[in-house]
C-alpha cells in the first residue's frame, strides 16, 4: 500500500508544479508547459499501473508512463531556450524523426515483441507490476536516452563557456537536473528496488524548471529594460539583481565598461582591478543599506560626463527584485551649466548694482520728497492765510490760481512717489473699516467743483441698497476713483462725466464693489488701448499736448486695484468717449445700505471738513425728556438743511407725529410716564404709513448686543449716548427722501 501512496504523492505534487507554472509565471513557454503536463501524465501512468487488475490495464498504465519517454527531447529544447542558444535545424529535425520512431516501438507494446518479448503481469505487497523481457526496442530506447542525455549536457557545457548572457545559476540548475536524471537511470539499472525512482526523477526537474522559469521571468524585466535602452546612442544600462550580481547590460554599457563583457550573467565574480564597475555595484549596495529607493550623481569618464542613477527595481507585490544603473551623456549639459553659472554669478552681481542703485534711488526719492513737500506746504499754508484774510477780489483770485498750481504740483509729486513705491516693493494698503456712502459723497465734493470750472457736468449714480460699512483701505479707493475721474475731467472738452456705483454680493460678508466710469470725451484709439495703463504713458500726444499730469494715475490705480484683488478694464470709441470699470472685493461689516448720499454736502467749520444734509424737505422730531440732549442734536444739525421738531416727552411726541409727517424719529429709551419702547409701540398700532416710520432708538444703553436687540423690538437703528457727529449724520442720509 505504502508503494502505492509514493505514485499517487508524486502524481499529485506533479499537477502542482504545473498549477504554479501555470499560475505564477505571466509569459508562458509552450515547451516548458508541456514538459510538466508530461510528467503529470507519466506519473499517473505510474500510478495507474500500481493499482491495476489485469495484464491489458497494466499493458495500457505502461504507455502511458512512457509519455516520460519524450521528457528528455523536450529537455534538449527547453534547456537551449533557457540557454538563449538557438539549435541549429537539422538537429531538431533528427531528433524529432529519433522520437517518432521510439513512438512507434511504444505503441505496439502488446501488439508485437519489438519492444517486449514477453511481458507478464506481477504482485508485489499488493502492488501491480510487469514482468518483462526486453526486446530490440527497449534496447533502442536506452542507446535514444543515452544520446539526448549527452545531447543536454553538451547544450549546457556550451552555455557555461560561450554564452555569457545566460544566468549562472540557470545553468547549475539545469546541468544538476540532468545529472540527477542520469544518476536515477544508474541506480535502476545496478540496485533492484521496490519503488521506482523514475517519477521521483521527474519531480525533482520539475522544481528546477519551476524555479529557472521565475528567474527567467525577473531576468526578463531586465531584458526588456535593456531593450529599451538598446538604441539609445547616449544611454548606458547595467541591471543587477536583488544579490547585486549582474543581471543584464546593453551595448553601451560593453563599449564603456570593457570588464562587463568578461563578467558571467548572475554572479558577483568581476575583475576588482576594474574600479568603476566595483564602485557602480558598492553605489548600489550603499543606497539599499540606507533604505533608499533611488540615487543620483554626476560621473566624469575622460573628457564626458554622465549622469548616473540607480534605482531599485520592484515586483507588482512591492518586493525588491533587483537594481537598475542608468547612465546618460551629459557632458554637453553639463558644460552648459558651468556656462550658465557663469552667467548667473554675472548676474547676480548686476542684480547686487542694481539693489544698490535702487536703494540710492530710494533715498533720493525720500529726499526729493522732504524737500519739494516742505516749500509746497508752506506755499498752501500761507496762501490759504491769504484766502481767509484777504478782502480784495483780484487778490482772492490770484491766490485761487495759486491754490489751484499747487494742488496740481503736489499731486504729481505724490504720483511720482507712490510709482516710486510700486517699483521697490514698497506699495502697501492700510486697511480698516469705513464707510462707503463717506468715499462717495468726497469724491463728488472734490471732484465736481474741477469739473464744473471745466464746464463739463459731474454725476454720480449709487445703488442705494449697497452695503455701507465695509474693510479695506478707504484712502486708496479714493485715490484710484479721482484717478480715472479726473482723466475723464482732463480729456472731455465738453459733455459730462458719470459715475456708477453698484455690486454684488459674492458671500454673506463679501461683496465685489462695481464703479463705472464714463466720460464723454475725445476717447482712446484702438491702437493705444494696450499702453493706456503703462507708466508715463501720454496716448495721442499730438492731441492731448495741452494736458497737464505725468502719465502715472491709470498706472498707479491698475497696481493698487491688483493688490487689493481687483480688476480694472477700459472700453473707448475714438471721438465719443470712454468707460473705465473698477471691480473691487471687499469684506462687508455693516449691513446697513448706503441710502440716497445725494443729499450730503462737505463744508468747512474751523478748517475742519463736515459732511452735512441738503435735504430742506426732510422733517425730522427728536425725542428726549433731556433739552440738553435736544440742544445737541440741534447744535449737530445746525448746518444741515433739514426741519427739525422736538418733544420732551412720548405723549408730546405721539401728538406732533399724529400731526405732522415725519420723516424720521429720533427717540429716547429711558423717559418718565412712557418710554421710547412702548411709544414705539402706539407709533406702529396707528397703522398705515407709521407702519414703516424710521424711528430711530438714541440710548445710553451701549452694551455689546444693544444694536440688535433695539432692531428686534421695531426700531430700524440705533445710536448711543453720547451722540457721535459722524454717527449721526451717516444714519439720517440713509432716510433722506
Amino acid at each position: 500500500m505504502g508503494i502505492t501512496i509514493y505514485y499517487i504523492i508524486c502524481t499529485a505534487i506533479s499537477c502542482l508544479l504545473l498549477y504554479s507554472i501555470l499560475s505564477f509565471i505571466r509569459q508562458h513557454n509552450v515547451l516548458h508547459i508541456l514538459f510538466f503536463v508530461f510528467i503529470c501524465i507519466a506519473n499517473f501512468g505510474y500510478t495507474f499501473l500500481a493499482v491495476s487488475k489485469s495484464l491489458d490495464e497494466a499493458l495500457l498504465a505502461n504507455k502511458i508512463s512512457y509519455i516520460g519517454a519524450f521528457l528528455p527531447f523536450v529537455m534538449i529544447l527547453s534547456n537551449a531556450q533557457f540557454c538563449r542558444m538557438k539549435l541549429p535545424a537539422w538537429t531538431v529535425a533528427v531528433l524529432c524523426a529519433l522520437n517518432l520512431v521510439q513512438l512507434f516501438f511504444v505503441n505496439t507494446i502488446g501488439v508485437n515483441d519489438l519492444y517486449y518479448r514477453e511481458v507478464k503481469l506481477g504482485s508485489y505487497r499488493g502492488v501491480s507490476y510487469l514482468i518483462k523481457t526486453y526486446g530490440p526496442g527497449h534496447t533502442y530506447y536506452i542507446i535514444l536516452l543515452i544520446f539526448e542525455t549527452l545531447t543536454a549536457l553538451a547544450v549546457i557545457f556550451y552555455a557555461l563557456k560561450k554564452k555569457k548572457n545566460t544566468t549562472y545559476n540557470t545553468i547549475i540548475f539545469l546541468g544538476v537536473g540532468v545529472l540527477f536524471s542520469v544518476l536515477v537511470l544508474i541506480i535502476e539499472r545496478r540496485i533492484s528496488l521496490e519503488i521506482d525512482l523514475v517519477p521521483l526523477s521527474y519531480i525533482i526537474n520539475a522544481f528546477i524548471y519551476l524555479h529557472i522559469s521565475y528567474r527567467t521571468q525577473v531576468y526578463g524585466i531586465s531584458a526588456g529594460i535593456m531593450n529599451m535602452y538598446e538604441e539609445k546612442t547616449n544611454y548606458v544600462c547595467i541591471s543587477l539583481d536583488e544579490n547585486f550580481r549582474l543581471m543584464d547590460y546593453n551595448k553601451n554599457a560593453a563599449v564603456l565598461f570593457p570588464e562587463i563583457p568578461d563578467i558571467h550573467i548572475d554572479t558577483d565574480d568581476y575583475p576588482k582591478e576594474k574600479d568603476l564597475y566595483r564602485l557602480l555595484v558598492l553605489w548600489a549596495k550603499d543606497i539599499a543599506s540606507k533604505g533608499l529607493k533611488e540615487d543620483e550623481k554626476t560621473i566624469p569618464l575622460g573628457e564626458l560626463i554622465f549622469r548616473a542613477t540607480v534605482r531599485e527595481r520592484l515586483s507588482k507585490k512591492g518586493s525588491s527584485t533587483g537594481y537598475v544603473i542608468e547612465m546618460i551623456d551629459d557632458t554637453a549639459f553639463q558644460k552648459n551649466l558651468k556656462i550658465m553659472e557663469r552667467t548667473m554669478d554675472d548676474l547676480d552681481r548686476a542684480r547686487e548694482s542694481a539693489i544698490r542703485a535702487s536703494h540710492a534711488k530710494s533715498d533720493f526719492m525720500a529726499n526729493m520728497s522732504h524737500e519739494i513737500r516742505t516749500p509746497i506746504n508752506a506755499i498752501t499754508g500761507m496762501n490759504e492765510m491769504i484766502i481767509r484774510e484777504a478782502k480784495e477780489k483780484q487778490i482772492l483770485e490770484y491766490a485761487g490760481y495759486i491754490s489751484e498750481a499747487g494742488s496740481q504740483l503736489l499731486s504729481i509729486v505724490n504720483d511720482i512717489l507712490d510709482f516710486e513705491k510700486i517699483e521697490a516693493g514698497k506699495l502697501d494698503l492700510s486697511e480698516g473699516e469705513y464707510s462707503l456712502g463717506r468715499i462717495i459723497r468726497s469724491v463728488y465734493q472734490m471732484m465736481h467743483p474741477k469739473a464744473e470750472g471745466k464746464g463739463v457736468d459731474f454725476s454720480i449714480h449709487a445703488d442705494p441698497h449697497l452695503p455701507d460699512g465695509l474693510f479695506g483701505d478707504e484712502n486708496r479707493i479714493r485715490q484710484i476713483l479721482i484717478n480715472i475721474i479726473s482723466n475723464g475731467i482732463k480729456y472731455t472738452p465738453k459733455g459730462l462725466v458719470t459715475m456708477v456705483v453698484g455690486g454684488s454680493m459674492a458671500g454673506p460678508d463679501r461683496v465685489e464693489l462695481r464703479f463705472e466710469i464714463r466720460d464723454t470725451g475725445i476717447g482712446i484709439k484702438e491702437e493705444d488701448m494696450e499702453r493706456i495703463f503703462d507708466s508715463f504713458e501720454r496716448v495721442d500726444s499730438r492731441r492731448n499736448r495741452s494736458v497737464e499730469g505725468t502719465g502715472l494715475g491709470l498706472a498707479i490705480s491698475r497696481e493698487l486695484v491688483t493688490k487689493m484683488n481687483g480688476r480694472i478694464d477700459a472700453s473707448s470709441v475714438y471721438g465719443k468717449g470712454s468707460t473705465f470699470t473698477v471691480l473691487i472685493p471687499q469684506t462687508v461689516t455693516d449691513k446697513k445700505e448706503i441710502g440716497s448720499w445725494q443729499r450730503s454736502e462737505i463744508v468747512k467749520e474751523d478748517g475742519k471738513e463736515r459732511i452735512t444734509i441738503n435735504s430742506p424737505d426732510m422733517r425730522i422730531l427728536a425725542v428726549d425728556d433731556m433739552p440738553l440732549n435736544l440742544i445737541v442734536i440741534e447744535k449737530f444739525l445746525s448746518m444741515s438743511r433739514l426741519k427739525l421738531d422736538k418733544a420732551t416727552s412720548a405723549k408730546q411726541a405721539l401728538k406732533l407725529i399724529a400731526a405732522n409727517r415725519y420723516d424720521v424719529v429720533l427717540m429716547d429709551h429711558f423717559m418718565p410716564e412712557m418710554d421710547g419702547v412702548e411709544a414705539l409701540q402706539k407709533i406702529r398700532a396707528m397703522g398705515g404709513r407709521y407702519e414703516t416710520l424710521p424711528v430711530i432708538a438714541v440710548t445710553a444703553n451701549a452694551i455689546t448686543g444693544s444694536r440688535e436687540e433695539y432692531i428686534s423690538m421695531g426700531f430700524q437703528d440705533y445710536i448711543s449716548k453720547p451722540v457721535d457727529y459722524n454717527t449721526l449724520v451717516d444714519i439720517l442720509l440713509r432716510y433722506c427722501p
